[in-house]
């Protein structure tokens, strides 16, 4: 007990004091995520392959936070500066967490502590529509929902993508910090109704023998689901409250960019 305090009180150090060099970050994620979360792979949903903490979206910062952490919220997560109850469940968290799915020594935990706390800062904003641009145009926003015990919570992500070009598009939903399977089914502006089956397995992208089931599911795998204007609420099997993302709220210059790729609702027009 008393080593597990001091490992919670040097945390909380670490969270308060000066932030991960960038460098660090991109070293650390590159070595024991992005190995399964390659371009190719994209367990959970996404591609670690070219992460850049310099300029990642808060939602996908919150998401790396609850895997780090095994499932602690954004709250907590940030607590852990000034409040030493935080500070030890995030200790405690981190056991749970996805660092070993490398399958390679992990680091200790003051190292780990300040990459969940560089991560936690840049998931600042993460409950608000963020826009990337490049080749295809990328919206992505985060929502969170209570754990089953206090100081957890489940994520769940929704990326929106459009590349004009080509029309290739995507609308998904990824959640943390652990693979679900089920029924979830996806209501657009209070009207039409989507139903998918979340089932399957996922293998480790470093070429592991290890499987997890499902993180995400493409929720535009038929290709004709419309952009929604409102909102988009999702129910499945494996959420304990309501899930809806909000559309009304996403920047009309992003709106226009990933419409190209959407179906239009007849009755909007």
């Amino acid at each position: 007990m008393r080593l597990f305090t001091l490992v919670a009180v040097c945390l909380a150090t670490v969270f308060a004091g000066e932030p991960m060099p960038v460098a660090q970050q991109n070293a650390l994620v590159g070595k024991y995520c992005a190995v399964c979360h390659t371009d190719i792979a994209r367990n959970g949903g996404l591609s670690l392959e070219h992460f850049d903490a310099a300029r990642v979206a808060p939602s996908l910062a919150a998401m790396m936070v609850s895997k780090i952490t095994g499932g602690v919220s954004l709250e907590t997560a940030r607590a852990a500066a000034s409040d030493p109850s935080a500070a030890a469940l995030v200790a405690a968290s981190m056991k749970h967490g996805a660092m070993g799915a490398a399958g390679i020594p992990i680091p200790d935990k003051v190292t780990i502590g300040q990459l969940i706390a560089a991560l936690a800062a840049k998931a600042s904003g993460a409950r608000e529509w963020s826009v990337e641009r490049g080749p295809a145009v990328t919206a992505s926003i985060l929502r969170e929902l209570p754990g089953a015990n206090k100081g957890e919570a489940a994520m769940f992500r929704l990326v929106v993508t459009c590349n004009s070009a080509t029309h290739e598009s995507d609308l998904q939903l990824a959640w943390a910090p652990l693979p679900k399977t089920g029924s979830l089914s996806a209501t657009i502006d209070g009207k039409a109704t989507l139903t998918y089956d979340v089932e399957g397995r996922e293998s480790m992208g470093n070429g592991s023998p290890a499987v997890t089931g499902p993180a995400a599911v493409s929720l535009n795998g038929s290709g004709k689901m419309t952009l929604p204007l409102r909102t988009l609420a999702i129910h499945s099997d494996f959420q304990t409250g309501k899930l809806e993302f909000s559309f009304s709220e996403l920047p009309g210059e992003a709106r226009h960019a990933l419409a190209v790729c959407f179906s239009a609702d007849e009755g909007d027009q």
